[in-house]
């Protein structure tokens, strides 16, 4: 568990290959609406080749500055130029099983 909260740090996130192979910076993050994590790069495409699935510890070793934006309300997503910005933080809309 997270030291601030109940997060299950076991828990699997979706990820880019980037991120994790490449050290690639996280500037997109999803707290989706079924409650699971995704942390992108700047450049991965959401194709089937690109994602990795890793623990939220995983993600945190990776890049600690996860940790400002751990508390994300599901439903939220936050972004940033690069990895010292700022993060932005606002809400999606749920995509419909229709898409």
């Amino acid at each position: 568990m997270h030291k601030d909260n109940n997060i299950d740090l076991d828990q699997a996130v979706f990820t880019t290959k980037n991120v994790m192979k490449n050290k690639m910076t996280i500037v997109r993050t999803y707290h989706d609406h079924d409650g699971s994590w995704q942390f992108f790069d700047a450049v991965s495409t959401n194709s089937n080749e690109n994602i990795m699935l890793v623990s939220l510890q995983e993600i945190l070793d990776t890049d600690p500055s996860i940790n400002e934006i751990i508390n994300m309300e599901v439903g939220y997503f936050a972004e940033r130029e690069e990895q010292h910005k700022q993060w932005s933080i606002n809400p999606f809309e749920a995509e419909s099983e229709d898409d």
